[in-house]
């Protein structure tokens, strides 16, 4: 398929990157907006804080489309960071590492103040690598599971959300939800693009033997693809590119499916219209 364009919901900036290196590549592969997550508000951190995003974000403003980091931590941040954020120019949120269940009512007002700011949400969903700081901030996958987004959806219908790794693994779980909200997406980026992760994913999308490819009851990646977006995590696009392209190639998706994906849903979600 000859792809026009690409939104890349979900990467980092890392301080060990030549980061305008890094801006030309994206160009080269398409891609006219890139969602770039920030990971923690230490600046001693690898990759870059809230504040040294935002550097970058003013020198591209035209592709790097910023989601700031919210504390969600034993001590989590108020609302007002949130308005600070907004007020900086991010668009939307990055929600990671919770020390209680993201439905928990103590993140209530911080989903609150998003909705009626309309930042859209990345939450890191399933497992997440292991930190020596896990213990103290009371980390666990349970917390991040697919279905607590059910309750999100539920209690903020107004709040756009993409549900990162999309559970990883409880796939199953991820997609049932994706389909019952409206205002809830999915992104399947993970492991760094790797054949373990393509095998996997093969799996989850497979439709049984002799299934007719037209009919999205027995194809149900047909339905499964109209909430998914395109996102790298940390590889570069290359590799995301090449991989999203074989499986749905393999699934045969219609032109216009994968359009949604590579660009469609994703400006939905950031509210850019048909760009």
């Amino acid at each position: 398929m000859s792809r026009t364009r690409i939104i890349n919901v979900h990467t980092h900036l890392h301080k060990s990157q030549d980061v305008d290196a890094r801006v030309k590549l994206w160009r080269e592969c398409g891609l006219v907006k890139v969602c770039v997550q920030v990971l923690a508000a230490d600046p001693a951190e690898s990759t870059y804080d809230n504040a040294g995003l935002l550097a970058w974000m003013r020198k591209y403003p035209d592709i790097i489309v910023g989601f700031g980091y919210v504390e969600l931590g034993p001590q989590p941040d108020p609302p007002e960071a949130i308005d600070r954020l907004k007020d900086q120019g991010f668009t939307g949120l990055k929600f990671i590492a919770p020390s209680e269940p993201y439905d928990h009512e103590c993140y209530y007002p911080l989903y609150e103040r998003a909705q009626a700011l309309g930042m859209p949400i990345l939450f890191h969903t399933g497992f997440l690598a292991i930190s020596a700081s896990d213990g103290a901030r009371r980390v666990s996958t349970d917390k991040m599971r697919p279905v607590r987004l059910d309750t999100l959806g539920r209690a903020f219908p107004n709040l756009r959300m993409i549900m990162a790794h999309l559970g990883s693994p409880e796939f199953a779980a991820a997609l049932a939800v994706t389909d019952s909200f409206a205002h809830i997406y999915g992104e399947f980026s993970g492991h760094s693009g790797s054949k373990w992760r393509e095998t996997t994913l093969r799996k989850v999308f497979a439709p049984l033997p002799g299934a007719n490819m037209a009919d999205p009851d027995e194809n149900q990646a047909l339905r499964w693809f109209t909430k998914l977006c395109f996102a790298t995590d940390n590889p570069e696009p290359p590799r995301w590119i090449a991989l999203s392209q074989r499986l749905m190639d393999e699934l045969q998706l219609p032109a216009d499916l994968q359009e949604r994906f590579w660009w469609r849903n994703a400006a939905q979600v950031l509210g850019l219209g048909s760009l």
